[in-house]
């Protein structure tokens, strides 16, 4: 079996993804699994794992939602605010859908270059991993 093990679903706004800027002007649109299920299926890939492109919990919501509707879209891996003193409900909650195989946390947009060494931090990560999750 083929996975794209990392791939983006958006629905495109300047405001959201303020970081493409004019040179990636072509990905300036909604991409949706209409059109990459017809991209996977040409190049011979079974299936994805869609990877957050926004750190909202509404977007792994979504991203859920998508997963359940497309068989091939296999995982995903989502947001949750890790530092958070709720991290552990967030995880749980999302974890109750077979799809979802852990979160990610942008670092290089937070401010504090000593973020990933921070103690809330590494709780999170930690909880990902005592929930059989993936960062």
């Amino acid at each position: 079996m083929t996975i794209d093990a990392h791939q983006h679903f958006w629905r495109y706004n300047a405001a959201d993804f303020d970081w493409i800027g004019e040179p990636m002007q072509a990905i300036r649109r909604d991409f949706l699994p209409g059109d990459l299920q017809r991209e996977i299926a040409a190049a011979g890939v079974d299936g994805v794992v869609s990877v957050q492109a926004r750190q909202t919990l509404e977007e792994t919501r979504w991203l859920l939602e998508l997963a359940g509707q497309h068989d091939f879209i296999k995982g995903v891996v989502g947001w949750v605010e890790l530092a958070s003193s709720r991290v552990r409900a967030d995880l749980e909650r999302f974890a109750a859908d077979q799809k979802f195989k852990g979160a990610r946390h942008v670092v290089q947009d937070e401010p504090d270059e000593h973020f990933i060494l921070r103690d809330d931090f590494n709780r999170g990560v930690a909880a990902l991993g005592d929930l059989g999750l993936r960062y």
